[in-house]
């Protein structure tokens, strides 16, 4: 006999053997009174007395199997299924983009924007009056000095902004002066860096001198000032 049906041998005769003892137990607690059965209860448990009265209950779960192992397992259609179901976390993080270089806000155009924001140089002008007229009530020393700080800071911005039209009108009448000569079949003439530093020069004391003499008396002096600081910066040569 092999070793195989040697051993499922030895199990049946154990499963039979477990079998006749249990129903000879079944047949002495049968013969006991129910005082004694109760008794017995205790000091067994429930769950031991009622195996060993009625015999293990063995609970057969249903499997579920799969005619191929690739397929996905079935779920049972009893189960029920849940109110909440989850349809994936939607991300609430905030994103801080820079709009000089987010591709998404488009190309910075100077024009453009000189056009849309051309009502600040008027607010410039309000502002302006208001600060010096500002300055000139208040008694406060340290508030005179941030009035004539601001004052100052204003003026540079107003200057800057005029020279850069300037410079705009003038590169705008070169373009089309460009277009001109050549249309007329002539060979245009490129200005210089210092013809046209010369030209808006010229431009600038156009507007100095229709503002009033004072007002150009003023820019030569605040000119020679700064030509006198410069000769002063340069190192001396000796000879």
């Amino acid at each position: 006999m092999s070793d195989i049906d040697e051993s499922y041998f030895l199990n049946s005769e154990n499963e039979c053997d477990s079998e006749s003892e249990s129903i000879e137990i079944r047949k002495e607690l049968s013969a006991l009174s129910s005082d004694e059965l109760q008794k017995l209860k205790e000091k067994m448990g429930l769950k031991l007395f009622n195996e060993a009265l009625f015999g293990k209950k063995t609970i057969e779960r249903n499997k579920f199997k799969r005619e191929n192992k690739n397929r996905p397992r079935e779920v049972s259609s009893k189960k029920p299924v849940s109110m909440i179901r989850d349809v994936g976390t939607v991300s609430k993080k905030t994103e801080f983009r820079d709009p000089r270089f987010d591709p998404l806000c488009g190309t910075f155009d100077k024009k453009e924007f000189q056009e849309n924001y051309s009502f600040l140089s008027d607010q410039k002008k309000k502002d302006l009056k208001k600060v010096m007229k500002e300055m000139k009530e208040t008694d406060d020393p340290e508030r005179k000095l941030q009035c004539r700080r601001l004052i100052q800071r204003l003026k540079d911005q107003m200057r800057s902004e005029k020279r850069n039209k300037t410079d705009k009108e003038l590169n705008e009448k070169h373009k089309q002066d460009y277009e001109d000569t050549l249309q007329k079949g002539i060979q245009p003439h490129f200005a210089t860096k210092s013809e046209r530093r010369i030209e808006t020069l010229v431009k600038q004391y156009e507007e100095l001198k229709s503002e009033g003499i004072p007002r150009i008396q003023r820019h030569l002096k605040r000119r020679q000032q700064k030509l006198k600081k410069k000769s002063h910066r340069l190192p001396a040569v000796n000879n």
